[in-house]
């Protein structure tokens, strides 16, 4: 659901951008809702940066889960602002420090069927399979064996490549038993 939000992001200016607010999905990864805000508003990741004052690539590191940048207190701050989301919030999307992170990008195409999203917990290198659906996880498209994009560019839900939809995906999880 989007609603529009009156950010006050130049004082000197006077003009005060309206920015779209896109509500976070529950264990959305930090990648995925950033791309997600980003494309609401049609920023690219160079323009959102400036918004918060960053470096150019910046936002592009952040969405970048092998990079394992993190943004500054301040930028979190100012990232809550402009999103409307609380920085507690954004804290619980982003990778937390000293678990390891597999790359790359992983899918539960059951989940993905069921909210079309990317979760932080699909990352989780110790982690092989959905605990939910008790699928393996998929790193590449069953189809044309491309690896996934970074969760930022998941606009439409499908391979990049040969466009084969992640809900579709779901057939060419293995299944495995679970554990008792």
């Amino acid at each position: 659901m989007l609603s529009r939000h009156q950010v006050d992001s130049s004082a000197k200016s006077g003009i005060q951008p309206w920015l779209f607010q896109v509500k976070p999905y529950p264990e959305e990864s930090f990648s995925h809702f950033l791309g997600r805000f980003r494309r609401a508003n049609r920023l690219s990741s160079a323009h959102l940066s400036a918004m918060l004052k960053q470096r150019p690539y910046a936002v592009s590191y952040w969405e970048t889960p092998s990079r394992r940048r993190q943004p500054s207190p301040s930028a979190l701050q100012h990232l809550s602002q402009l999103t409307g989301v609380t920085i507690e919030r954004l804290k619980m999307m982003r990778s937390p420090r000293g678990i390891k992170i597999h790359f790359p990008t992983r899918l539960c195409a059951c989940c993905y069927a069921e909210s079309p999203h990317h979760r932080l917990s699909w990352q989780v290198a110790e982690r092989s399979h959905c605990e939910i659906h008790h699928r393996r996880l998929l790193d590449v498209c069953p189809k044309c064996r491309k690896p996934f994009q970074l969760p930022s560019y998941w606009q439409s839900g499908v391979c990049d490549r040969c466009h084969f939809p992640f809900h579709q995906m779901a057939a060419s999880q293995k299944e495995i038993s679970p554990s008792i």
